[in-house]
């Protein structure tokens, strides 16, 4: 063996080696492209699947994992529909999903759930897309990811006199979000963080515009940085100055967790909840697992790494720099990730390699 070979390398050929022989690769992999790279008429047919999920009844088995006085959210509502239910499970599980080694696998796992719905509920045929924020983040307001066609369109800002509720694209007319209340889905284009607490759990704002959190730039040095270092990829990531948070705040409304208004404590407390309310929630996450899935890709130390604990500690700051992605108990491959009944068991393992049989896709 040459001098030299590192640790890294030899833990991450003997980690693929096992997933080769547990988890073969897919045969046929889903190409999942960007949204405004796919034609129109896939572009109505990815809306239609998701409109047709706010139409399907609410599945009962959906269990909530706290008590909603632990999550300080509203109760299951049984009149609600299949994509509430995606939401629920989100509001549910926020304190296990953010700043803890599951944010990255459990929202790949859970983006690719909402696919599978829309393909065996909705007759969806396509792959997911993935908005790429970096494309119009110079002129972010007008991006035409923001595209007004009431068939295929996500639709604009929201209007300031109607508590900023859309009133373009598809999502404007009948389509209801059930949670905390009932409304139609809310944008409030946010530059930057007027408040003190944008997260609502204590954390201090980033200190820039959104925008320049999430320029093409910054995605390409974190995605050749932090070679071996999942906790620090994530970190950044994730982060408040990263471009996850980012986009969740500059687009205000349902995607930043506000509440709707005049609803406000203890009736309702903002927070990374209801943000899948607005189907722009899982466009953006999608971009999010491809840079995950591209920083993987990047480095053999990279794609089986990771780490992380299962307690968040994002609202301690001085605990937040000791154990920014989860403080102990720490987190391992076989830990199984929560699915409040409507999601697929899965352990954190089985969703690192995106070409398996489970997942079984890839990104253009």
């Amino acid at each position: 063996m040459a001098v030299g070979f590192s640790a890294h390398v030899l833990l991450a050929l003997l980690l693929s080696f096992i997933a080769t022989a547990h988890a073969g690769p897919c045969a046929e992999p889903r190409v999942r492209r960007e949204w405004r790279s796919i034609s129109e008429t896939e572009r109505e047919e990815w809306v239609a699947a998701v409109k047709c999920l706010n139409k399907i009844p609410h599945k009962p088995t959906l269990k909530p994992t706290f008590d909603v006085s632990v999550t300080q959210i509203p109760p299951i509502n049984p009149n609600t529909s299949y994509f509430d239910d995606f939401a629920y499970v989100h509001m549910d599980l926020n304190p296990l999903i953010h700043f803890t080694g599951l944010f990255l696998p459990w929202h790949r796992a859970y983006l690719n759930d909402f696919e599978h719905a829309l393909r065996s509920e909705c007759n969806y045929k396509g792959a997911h897309p993935y908005w790429d924020w970096t494309l119009g983040h110079a002129n972010f307001p007008d991006a035409t990811i923001f595209d007004d066609s009431p068939t295929s369109g996500f639709g604009g800002w929201g209007n300031p006199a109607n508590d900023y509720q859309i009133t373009t694209g598809a999502f404007a007319d009948n389509f209801e979000v059930a949670y905390p209340v009932p409304h139609t889905i809310r944008r409030n284009y946010t530059a930057k963080s007027t408040s003190t607490d944008p997260f609502g759990d204590g954390t201090p704002p980033a200190p820039d515009a959104f925008w320049n959190y999430f320029t093409r730039e910054s995605q390409e040095t974190l995605v050749s940085g932090y070679i071996g270092d999942f906790v620090g990829f994530q970190t950044k990531l994730e982060g408040p100055v990263g471009s996850h948070a980012a986009i969740h705040l500059i687009m205000g409304g349902d995607m930043s967790g506000s509440c709707p208004r005049g609803l406000v404590a203890p009736d309702c407390y903002r927070g990374p909840k209801w943000t899948p309310n607005d189907p722009l929630f899982m466009m953006h996450h999608a971009m999010i697992d491809k840079i995950w899935y591209e920083w993987q890709n990047a480095h053999a130390e990279n794609f089986w790494a990771f780490g992380g604990g299962s307690v968040t500690a994002h609202s301690q700051p001085g605990l937040y720099q000791q154990y920014p992605a989860g403080g102990p108990p720490f987190l391992t491959f076989n830990q199984s990730m929560p699915t409040d009944g409507i999601l697929q068991d899965a352990t954190i393992y089985q969703v690192m390699d995106t070409k398996n049989e489970q997942l079984c896709y890839v990104y253009e």
